[in-house]
């Protein structure tokens, strides 16, 4: 329920812009899809406005209805009226979303010069940004004026797009050279900045580094498939990539009970195997868990015969390795000694 109010909400806003630019049928249809998704939105004045459209005066709107009203504040006209009678929009919203849309200029639309550093493009974003929100900023084009005020921002803060745009001087030219490279700059970033799914919201909300600015449920459209894959992401279910990023503690826990064996024996004395015992072959010492080894494992048997021979083997494994290692010492100095080499001798291993 609380989405088709937002989204009555917003048809409402998109009537307004369109009785502002005097275009009656689209008005009326947005007033109708408003009262399906509300039935009790109240939109008698939106109405009226449509019908004044029809008497001459194609041009009319909330807007300037209220232009004629009493003034809510000195210096400030009551232009748009919310639906419970608020003020919700003043001369000063609109005669500031006309000079962002008429400014062809990403500079002239920020309000800064040419020379201007990065932390000045910033300084300017955070103020027009905010007086240009739509959800703060509910005059006629504020949502095509914060996304064009996101465009000049994202653009100028990069290095790289603020140098094309310098050689280029002009908005329109500017994003049209963008769209028509839109295949290069998907491979190498992702996706492209200004084709149709360009985002202003997201842009606004890495900045100020919050998603509620203005109020507790907001979910910007910029095109119909681009908010509808939003709404999916913000509307549950499972998130693969977080699902991905669990993977690893999730195998690591089902390793942690999984059943491993342990060896039957170990050539050096541990906190496990404290029982010394010695092969009958060699007189090789290794070292067992339980008392019971004999018992499981009894002189002159098969099983203790295998066992015993993997001992003298990783013996010798290991009498090998020193072995070596002495044996290159002894490049260096021929009277060092080489033990380990000696039990490999005795071993019978030359």
């Amino acid at each position: 329920m609380d989405g088709n109010k937002d989204e009555a909400l917003r048809c409402v806003r998109i009537a307004e812009e369109a009785i502002a630019s005097g275009n009656k049928g689209r008005a009326l249809k947005f007033i109708k899809i408003a009262q399906r998704l509300n039935q009790s939105l109240q939109v008698n004045e939106l109405l009226a406005a449509c019908e004044k459209i029809d008497s001459g005066s194609p041009a009319s709107s909330i807007g300037e209805k209220g232009a004629t009203e009493i003034k809510n504040e000195p210096g400030v006209e009551k232009l748009g009226q919310g639906l419970n009678g608020e003020v919700s929009y003043t001369e000063e919203h609109v005669q500031l979303i006309r000079k962002i849309k008429r400014n062809k200029d990403y500079y002239a639309i920020l309000g800064v010069e040419k020379t201007c550093s990065v932390e000045d493009i910033r300084k300017a974003y955070r103020k027009l940004s905010l007086k240009v929100h739509p959800d703060k900023n509910k005059a006629p084009g504020s949502e095509e004026a914060f996304k064009i005020v996101s465009k000049a921002f994202k653009c100028l803060s990069d290095g790289d797009s603020r140098r094309q745009y310098d050689q280029t001087g002009l908005v329109d030219e500017f994003e049209y050279n963008q769209q028509h490279n839109v295949r290069r700059r998907r491979r190498r970033a992702g996706h492209d900045l200004f084709d149709d799914d360009f985002d202003p919201d997201e842009i606004f909300r890495a900045f100020f580094g919050q998603s509620d600015m203005f109020r507790t449920s907001h979910v910007y459209r910029t095109s119909r498939t681009a908010g509808h894959q939003r709404e999916e992401v913000q509307g549950g279910g499972p998130n693969i990539m977080v699902l991905i990023q669990l993977l690893p503690f999730l195998v690591i826990v089902l390793l942690a009970y999984l059943p491993f064996s342990e060896p039957n024996y170990s050539l050096q004395k541990t906190y496990n195997y404290q029982i010394p015992k010695t092969t009958e072959k060699h007189g090789v010492e290794f070292y067992v868990k339980s008392e019971a080894f004999d018992e499981n494992y009894p002189l002159g048997s098969v099983a203790r015969s295998n066992i015993e021979n993997h001992v003298i083997k990783d013996y010798k494994n290991v009498l090998l390795h020193y072995c070596r290692v002495e044996l290159q010492r002894r490049h260096w100095s021929k009277n060092l000694p080489t033990p380990h080499c000696d039990k490999l001798n005795n071993l019978g291993i030359a």
